[in-house]
Formats: structure tokens, sequence, C-alpha cells
């Protein structure tokens, strides 16, 4: 079974697709299932047609000191919350807490930050991430012995499916022991211009305040 787990739709501050399009989208790409992962949002999934996906609940927090990807919850966890806590209030719903692109300067963790915390996987392969950032995470997650996810980061229908994880049975249990087979592609110069310019004209927009 083919997911992509980290994707944004137009309930992210910073996305633009409907969550029937992103659906859409996956069928016609071939995915079995997806997880959205808006930035503390899950409003995505109030009318969401699955059409024979595997869809899975989730979000991305903006805990104190950077994003945290929250996989297979029902309920909203708060923003602003520290690292520890905000992996705990996840646990508390048995979901999975995976450290989102701990390199990225506008919103990663970092390396101290992420250690410091309990996590159940680490982003290793995020498509709006460099290579070299993405390299980096993965020697991370070796170093702390945890397993590493993949995932689009789709906020345009473009990057929908660049980066993927394909599991045999139950997606949660085989990210949590390390089974899933990832894959994918990083941020390349294209991908590089875009985004920078993107990003910078919606973090002025929103008044220079991160997400």
């Amino acid at each position: 079974m083919k997911f992509d787990i980290h994707i944004h739709t137009k309930y992210s501050s910073d996305g633009e697709m409907d969550p029937n399009f992103v659906v859409k989208l996956a069928k016609k790409k071939n995915y079995d299932g997806l997880v959205i992962t808006d930035h503390n949002s899950m409003d995505a999934y109030k009318n969401i047609e699955k059409e024979g996906l595997t869809i899975i609940k989730g979000v991305e927090v903006s805990s104190c000191c950077g994003h945290i990807l929250a996989i297979n919850i029902n309920e909203m966890i708060p923003k602003g919350l520290s690292v520890q806590e905000t992996i705990e209030r996840i646990k508390d719903q048995d979901g999975i807490a995976i450290a989102a692109h701990p390199y990225r300067f506008w919103s990663g963790l970092g390396e101290k930050n992420t250690r410091s915390g309990k996590f159940d996987a680490i982003e290793i392969l995020n498509s709006r991430s460099f290579k070299k950032d993405n390299e980096r995470a993965k020697k991370l997650a070796e170093s702390m012995k945890l397993p590493g996810t993949a995932g689009s980061d789709a906020h345009l229908p473009y990057e929908f499916g660049r980066a993927w994880i394909i599991v045999k049975d139950d997606l949660i249990k085989e990210i949590k022991n390390g089974t899933a087979e990832i894959g994918g592609f990083s941020r390349n110069a294209f991908d590089t211009v875009h985004y920078v310019g993107r990003s910078i004209t919606l973090w002025a927009e929103r008044g220079f305040k991160r997400i």
C-alpha cells in the first residue's frame, strides 16, 4: 500500500488544494492512502470523500520550537506547547509523533530539540527540503535509532506524491517498527526558486510571523 503522509490543503494558511481534490489526485496517481496534515487544523476531514482510499487523520502541529507531525489522531493538539508535551498529547490519542523536516530553517525543530523529544520517527525525506537537509535528517535518525519517514509536504498539486511510504498492511505499526519502505525526491533548483518566492510572500502576508 502506497501512502503520502504529509499533505496540505486550503485549510493550511499556505495551502491551496481542496481536500476532495487531493483524494482525486491520489487516486489518479495510484496511491492507496494518505494523511492530510494541515497546519494546526483538522477541518479537511469534515466533509472528505474517501473514494476507496485509506485515509488516516493527522495534523502538523506548531510546537514552541518547530513542526511535529501527529499521525493517527482524532482531536486537535494545541499549538505552542513544548516539544515533549506535544508528543505526549499525540501519544495520549494513540497517535505517532514524527519530527518534521528537522533541519528546515523556517520551521524545523533543529537537532537539539529533536533529540530532546521521545519521537516515534523522524522525517528523513521531505520533497520540499534540500537533499543535504534530508541526508542530515537521515543521519540524525540513525544516530537516535529511530525509523525514518517520507512525505511530499505538498501544498500545490504538482508537489503531491513526490515522496511516499509503502507498507504491507498497517501504516502506523510499520512506521514504528521501521519496516516501511520509503522513496521520493528532494527539492531541486526549480522547486527552490518557486518555494522561496512563495514562502517569502506568504510570510509577509502573515505579518512576518511563522506558522
